[in-house]
């Protein structure tokens, strides 16, 4: 059995290939800044709203670091207000601390670039709005020395 590609046919494909997803959602791009090197992970926590922020989320991401810049990006989201927490974990220990490759504290941020009493903010402090159009925001880590 042959096909053949009537117009219709083709403007059916077209509109289907056009067509978003059924509950397909806005995201959230984060742009990491101030790793100290390219090594080792950067290990991101998204919660939302009710959740257990700073470490307790249910969308969670780890990608290889890059000094000039680490992406991530969280999609298929519900509009909301959701809290970022990310740290880069330079000797992919998977412990906040000292990094045993450069000896300095590892690098930790927060949506907003916000911190809080020892460092860690509240979820009000950190929430950001995501909306239908989704949302893009650069977060600067800095140097804590949890666990010295």
């Amino acid at each position: 059995m042959t096909h053949r590609s009537t117009p219709a046919r083709i403007a059916f494909t077209l509109v289907l290939a056009c067509t978003p997803a059924w509950g397909a959602g806005p995201s959230a791009e984060f742009v990491v800044m101030g790793a100290s090197s390219d090594f080792g992970t950067v290990r991101a926590m998204l919660c939302a709203e009710g959740e257990r922020f700073p470490n307790q989320c249910k969308r969670a991401a780890r990608v290889p670091a890059r000094a000039e810049g680490t992406r991530l990006v969280f999609e298929n989201l519900m509009p909301g207000r959701y809290a970022l927490s990310v740290v880069h974990d330079e000797d992919d220990s998977g412990r906040l601390g000292i990094s045993s490759i450069s000896g300095k504290p590892k690098g930790i941020g927060f949506s907003n670039n916000v911190t809080g009493p020892g460092g860690v903010p509240t979820f009000n402090l950190a929430a950001v709005q995501v909306r239908e159009g989704g949302l893009q925001q650069v977060v600067r880590l800095r140097g804590f020395a949890f666990g010295r």
